[in-house]
């Protein structure tokens, strides 16, 4: 079969020696490639590389208010709950639950946009005499193929690490992924410790870092807690292995209370979900998130989102709320939704992000999922160094001091700590009484104060519930903790408008795209026999085991 939609990467030679990122639109469906002018597998200097460095970093969840939509807000964002798609897009999303294939491309293409910036640097770091150069950008590759292997599944990792552009190309699967990830960050790792830096040196890292500072310290750490993480994907279904790469990743230094995140430093901008929602309004909250924070009343609720500023009316015509009266409100996910001209009364109206959303730095890996993923592997039995309860408590308390003042974070956080039980807060949609939902069992069940004599299973509800809280807006990372633990609890689906495989459930990956450098017999000769599975949303990846937690 012949090649089905190629990549069109002779097109863009224009960012050769670190300038800004060039795109030929700002369009949603761009998937255009950047690439190095002369050779695309090596840097001739460090100059070069640097350039490439300063480029791959504002790719990895992407600085570009279209680009960061495509990537994730289209799909993943309200496949997590967090947010909801608020218009149809001129009728390419009917509903929010819809399944539009040329939407879903996204994160493969900021994964190839980042392996193009980044492969080369790594191939030259030797030659550059520049190992921690390379290393760097190992860590950077790492952490998007993971990213890319938890959407789709197998993918041609090898292959993409040798910039292959001509198929036949050789999917992995995502066991053969997570294993050499795990050792490609060792080693990573390993460079960095060794690291006896030059004043040259450090200059250089300064001056492309704009996720870590500049620190070779923060880049160990980063690595670390990646490893962490994926250890606890793959906790059911390699138990003895997961133990192991956690326990080693903890001892050898992950991101710890107080260190700063791994995020995007926007510098005065704005970031993309920003934009997105409040300038051109195509997405709000989403009703799933609303009745989490509702019901452990969180003060995050106000502090991210907006009261609505209008009077609302349902569907019949009827004044629901009427003008003034603040209330915090989100779309179901399956929701019919309207052409933003259309229908300007209705779920436009809802909460959107506020303006002290506008300056938070793009997320890439916080401090908190590390202290919560500490918490979970203590409630495991794993040597963490400290208590399930511990690092729960730490966790929130650091999401609470990072997001305020130390002095109004602390009296937000002592009260929000004293609450035992969940508020009884059912969904309300305000436009269509039809959407609301009162099953208790598809809400949080569990309160705020840690209770030692819980059974791990409500313990493990507070642990992901509050990560959940706190991780936002890393809508992936809570998309996986929701595939593999099934908390936090989500309002079911209005409708399953994708391809109806995951029979009323969660969505657990989005289908194979048949892009860049891959052939359709890729797909159907390597791709889906290591998949396990058709290629449909509803087939679970390699960690996905439908199995009990304990």
């Amino acid at each position: 079969m012949k090649n089905i939609g190629k990549y069109s990467i002779a097109l863009l030679f224009s960012m050769a020696m670190g300038g800004t990122i060039t795109s030929c639109t700002d369009e949603v469906g761009d998937v255009e490639i950047n690439v190095v002018k002369g050779s695309t597998d090596s840097c001739a200097t460090v100059e070069v590389a640097k350039g490439m460095m300063f480029q791959a970093l504002a790719l990895i969840h992407d600085t570009r208010e279209h680009k960061y939509q495509y990537q994730f807000n289209l799909h993943i964002d309200n496949y997590s709950g967090y947010l909801c798609v608020a218009n149809n897009l001129e009728g390419r999303l009917p509903s929010t639950n819809f399944m539009n294939p040329s939407f879903e491309s996204g994160p493969l293409a900021n994964f190839l946009w980042v392996t193009r910036q980044v492969v080369p640097v790594m191939n030259s770091a030797e030659k550059l005499k520049f190992p921690e150069l390379g290393a760097i950008a190992n860590i950077a590759f790492c952490y998007s193929a993971q990213e890319l292997t938890d959407v789709y599944g197998p993918m041609p990792y090898a292959d993409y690490r040798k910039l292959k552009q001509d198929p036949p190309m050789n999917y992995m699967s995502v066991k053969d992924i997570y294993t050499d990830i795990f050792e490609q960050l060792k080693k990573s790792v390993a460079v960095l410790k060794a690291a006896q830096l030059t004043p040259e040196k450090e200059a250089v890292i300064a001056s492309f870092d704009k996720i870590a500072g500049g620190s070779i310290n923060n880049w160990i750490k980063f690595a670390n807690t990646l490893r962490l993480r994926m250890a606890m994907h793959i906790r059911k279904i390699d138990p003895a292995k997961a133990k192991l790469e956690a326990e080693a990743a903890v001892s050898a230094g992950v991101l710890e209370s107080g260190d700063q995140n791994i995020e995007y430093n926007i510098s005065g901008g704005r970031h993309p979900l920003f934009v997105i929602s409040d300038s051109w309004n195509d997405t709000r909250l989403n009703a799933s998130f609303e009745n989490i924070l509702k019901r452990l009343d969180s003060p995050m609720l106000a502090h991210f989102f907006a009261d609505n500023e209008k009077m609302i009316l349902d569907k019949t015509g009827a004044v629901v709320v009427p003008e003034p009266h603040a209330v915090f409100e989100g779309i179901r996910s399956g929701t019919s939704v309207f052409n933003k001209n259309d229908n300007t009364g209705a779920y436009l109206l809802f909460s959107k992000l506020n303006a002290n959303f506008a300056g938070t730095n793009i997320a890439i890996m916080k401090v908190v999922e590390s202290i919560f993923l500490r918490a979970e592997g203590a409630l495991y039995g794993w040597n963490m160094g400290g208590t399930p309860q511990f690092f729960y408590e730490q966790g929130i308390r650091e999401s609470f001091i990072k997001e305020f003042s130390d002095r109004i974070g602390n009296i937000k956080l002592r009260k929000y700590m004293a609450l035992a039980e969940p508020l009884d807060v059912k969904y309300v949609d305000l436009y269509d009484s039809k959407n609301n939902y009162s099953d208790v069992k598809n809400m949080v069940q569990v309160g705020n104060m840690w209770n030692d004599t819980d059974t791990n299973e409500r313990k493990l509800e507070r642990i992901m519930t509050q990560k959940y809280i706190a991780n936002f807006p890393m809508s992936l990372e809570s998309w996986t903790d929701i595939r593999r633990t099934g908390y936090p609890r989500l309002i079911p689906v209005v409708y399953d408008a994708g391809d109806h495989s995951t029979k009323g459930g969660i969505i657990r990956r989005l289908p194979f795209q048949l892009e860049g450098s891959v052939s359709e017999d890729d797909v159907y000769s390597t791709g889906i026999p290591v998949l396990g599975g058709e290629d449909y949303q509803g087939t679970r990846l390699w960690w996905d085991v439908n199995a009990p937690n304990f």
